[in-house]
């Protein structure tokens, strides 16, 4: 394998991964690992907001450290009832107002609390609906919603990936690929890329010594030393000619470490593929 072009990427670090940190320390977290963004957290911008700084103040610092937003990360679902989905569009109306502000062209949302298996028609039509109406909100900001592709969500199949989609059936409507999501439920990571490929505009990258029986006995390692093989993503990200952000979506004290061994990782894979 050869990468004729390798792609000129740009990187960020989920900031949902560093939640008890404040947004400057967010920031500086991001410059020191040598990231070109963060995908910010709704709440670090709230924060932010009540300790006295504007919209404004916030995208100019962003700006000063050259720091760009691909995603403003919002937790909402669609899925636990009327009440719940009324209160999801309302967070979502409030996050495009943050996303405008902060400069970021997305909102990511979750679609589904439980595994698709466990969805009915009714649930599934109430979640449709709720993240159509999402997106239009959206839409109506010039900005777009991006179903983040996940595991024991409606989302977590590439058939129901895609008949999301087609129910769904909004432009302004992308999706969220994250290989390692689909990995820890058994399933392919590469042909959902092909398939889903022109809604992907945005990727998450995190990978684990993964333990099937116990999660929580799994251990985070950088991208390219854990059990999915991202170096076969890596290329055909690649020969894709994807041209959007990759994220790192690591947790905990050690993520920052894990974001710039997995920077480097990727950066050294791309230079210089093994050959097969």
């Amino acid at each position: 394998m050869s990468l004729n072009n390798p792609p000129v990427w740009k990187y960020s670090m989920c900031s949902t991964g560093l939640k008890s940190r404040s947004l400057s320390e967010v920031m500086s977290t991001a410059r020191d690992v040598g990231l070109d963004g963060v995908e910010l957290w709704t709440q670090h911008v709230e924060d932010a907001l009540k300790s006295g700084e504007s919209l404004d103040q916030i995208k100019a610092r962003l700006q000063e450290t050259d720091l760009e937003v691909p995603a403003l990360a919002a937790y909402t679902s669609f899925s636990k009832g009327p009440e719940e989905i009324a209160a999801d569009l309302r967070e979502i109306e409030r996050a495009a107002e943050l996303a405008r502000g902060v400069g970021s062209p997305r909102i990511r949302t979750f679609a589904g609390h439980v595994p698709s298996a466990e969805a009915g028609l009714k649930e599934w039509e109430a979640a449709v609906n709720g993240i159509r109406q999402a997106a239009c909100i959206c839409a109506a900001s010039g900005i777009r919603l991006a179903v983040e592709i996940h595991n024991r969500t409606y989302v977590d199949r590439l058939d129901r990936i895609k008949r999301l989609v087609d129910d769904v059936n909004e432009e302004s409507l992308e999706l969220i690929y994250d290989p390692f999501n689909l990995f820890v439920d058994h399933q392919d990571t590469l042909p959902a890329l092909e398939v889903l490929y022109p809604w992907i505009k945005h990727v998450h990258f995190k990978n684990y010594q993964w333990n099937h029986q116990n999660w929580g006995l799994s251990v985070p390692v950088p991208i390219l030393q854990g059990d999915c093989d991202h170096s076969l993503i890596i290329s055909r990200l690649a020969g894709l000619q994807y041209e959007g952000f990759i994220s790192f979506e690591y947790f905990g004290e050690g993520c920052a470490d894990l974001a710039s061994r997995s920077l480097t990782e990727i950066r050294n894979f791309l230079s210089c593929p093994p050959r097969l």
